[in-house]
Order: structure tokens, then C-alpha cells, then sequence
């Protein structure tokens, strides 16, 4: 009977949180399949990866339809000021497992892979929006917050949209005209969506930092947390401006040059925004120093 228990609690207790694993798990083997110096060994390890990342977004993604099915508690989630945050990591791990699939089949020119990583793109697309749209809103009007008490995790609704555009820059790659034109102007509008709440929320974060000073030693580890879309809407914007000057002189040729207009406004973009990141990870890690 108690082991019955036990399986109960893990079930209700199994928060979206759980896909920050997959997050992570799929950007290590996004990076290795990237890796400049790679080797045989090196690419077999990121397909190692990734396939584990699979099956992890696959067991959470039971795990918790299986927790909503049974307890029927999705708006207490939505209503909860830390677990509504954390929605935004499904769609965040299912772009890694698209990216994944891009990098990894593309070089073997696999026929079905285009139409599958679009599909997949276009579910995480959908996702991300519903978490930009409808998570800051009940932060607004439902959720009960104060900035005393308010961490770097609020920032997490608006990171979907930044991570879906820069998983559409990736996906434009294997896809030419119309469709892969459609798809890089609609990450260029996630990626603006993204990247202005994001900013606006690290104001009131700074702002609850200046006022209240330093979070408590056991959540100092979110003082990383803006990191993300920084880094993120670096690499993004950046990726897109290649697809741009890739596509654009082609597919939207009445408008000269704005391809090479906006791969070097990428670079620059990016840039800014990498070193305005690098400031805040150097803040972090005072943070972190301080607080040991």
C-alpha cells in the first residue's frame, strides 16, 4: 500500500520542471554534432545523446499527460505563480529534439526529414505562442506576485518564442522558396516577441534586485536564468540573417539588398546582445561567489 502511495505522489508531483532535463540533455548534443573538432567517436556520442533526449521528452511527456488525465489539476498549474512559469520548457525541449533531427539527418539528404523537423517545428511554434500569450496575461490578472518575492523564472514564458525562432532559422536550411521564406519571416516575428517581453521582465527582475538585493542562497542559481534568451536571441537572430541573405535576394528580389541588409544587421544585433549577456553572466557568477 505504501508503495502505491509513493507511485501516487511521484505522479502528482511530476512539474513541468521535469523538461528543463531535456532542455539541457538536447543542447549538449546540439553542440557535439556541431562541434568544430569533432571526430567518428565525438558524432556517435551526440547521436547517444539525442536519442536519450528523446526518450526523456518522451517519458515526461507521459508522465505528465498521465498526472493531468488522472488529478485534473492544468489550471491549478496555470494558476501557480513558479509551476505556470515552467510550461515553457515543453516547448523549449521539443525545439532541441527538432534541432537535433536537422543537424543530425542532414547530412545523409534523408528525403522525409524537411517535411517531418517543419511539422514538428510548426507543434512547437504553436506552443511556444500559447505559453507568450497566455502565461504573462494570468501573471497580470490571476497569479498573486510581489517583487519582493519575484525570481529570474519569469522570464521563462517569453523564451519559448526566441528558442522556436532560431529552431525556424534551422529548419529554413532544409527547405528552399516559399516555404522556407514563410518560415524565416515568421521566426523574425517570435524572435521580437521573445526577445522585447524579455527584456521588459529583466528590468523588473533588476529593479527587484536593486530594491531587495540578492535571492536566497537555495534559488541563487536563477540569477542565470536571463542567460538564456540573451544567448538565445543572439545565436537566433543571427542564424536568420543567413537564411535571409540566402533566401530573400530570390524569393522578395523587389526589395534589393535586404538580404545582405539584414544578415549584417544580425551580426551586429547579435553581438550587442552576446555582450550585454556577457555583463550579466559575469553578474552571476559575483552572485554566486557572494553567496556561497
Amino acid at each position: 500500500m505504501h508503495k502505491l502511495e509513493s507511485r501516487s505522489d511521484i505522479i502528482r508531483g511530476f512539474s513541468p520542471a521535469w523538461f528543463i532535463t531535456t532542455m539541457g540533455t538536447g543542447i549538449i548534443g546540439a553542440l557535439l554534432i556541431n562541434f568544430p573538432y569533432g571526430t567518428p567517436a565525438l558524432q556517435y556520442i551526440s547521436w547517444g545523446i539525442s536519442l536519450v533526449n528523446l526518450v526523456v521528452f518522451l517519458a515526461c511527456c507521459v508522465l505528465f499527460s498521465w498526472r493531468l488525465i488522472r488529478y485534473r489539476d492544468f489550471y491549478s498549474i496555470l494558476m501557480h505563480p513558479q509551476q505556470s512559469m515552467l510550461l515553457g520548457a515543453i516547448p523549449m525541449g521539443l525545439c532541441t529534439l527538432v534541432v537535433c533531427l536537422v543537424w543530425t539527418l542532414k547530412p545523409y539528404n534523408v528525403s522525409w526529414m524537411p517535411t517531418l523537423a517543419l511539422t514538428l517545428w510548426c507543434i512547437d511554434v504553436v506552443l511556444s505562442v500559447m505559453s507568450f500569450l497566455v502565461i504573462p496575461f494570468l501573471v497580470t490578472s490571476h497569479q498573486k506576485h510581489a517583487l519582493e518575492t519575484v525570481n529570474a523564472t519569469l522570464l521563462l514564458p517569453a523564451v519559448p518564442t526566441i528558442v522556436a525562432a532560431t529552431g525556424g532559422a534551422i529548419v529554413a536550411s532544409v527547405h528552399n522558396g516559399g516555404i522556407a521564406t514563410t518560415i524565416v519571416t515568421i521566426s523574425y516575428m517570435l524572435w521580437a516577441m521573445g526577445m522585447g517581453v524579455a527584456m521588459l521582465l529583466t528590468i523588473v527582475y533588476l529593479i527587484r534586485l536593486v530594491l531587495f538585493k540578492l535571492p536566497p542562497k537555495e534559488a541563487i542559481a536563477t540569477v542565470f536564468i536571463p542567460l538564456g534568451p540573451f544567448g538565445q536571441a543572439s545565436y537566433g537572430i543571427q542564424l536568420l540573417g543567413v537564411q535571409s541573405a540566402r533566401l530573400f535576394p530570390t524569393e522578395l528580389s523587389q526589395i534589393a539588398y535586404l538580404g545582405d541588409i539584414l544578415l549584417s544587421i544580425g551580426f551586429f544585433v547579435g553581438l550587442m546582445i552576446w555582450s550585454l549577456a556577457t555583463w550579466w553572466f559575469a553578474h552571476a557568477v559575483y552572485s554566486m561567489v557572494y553567496t556561497r
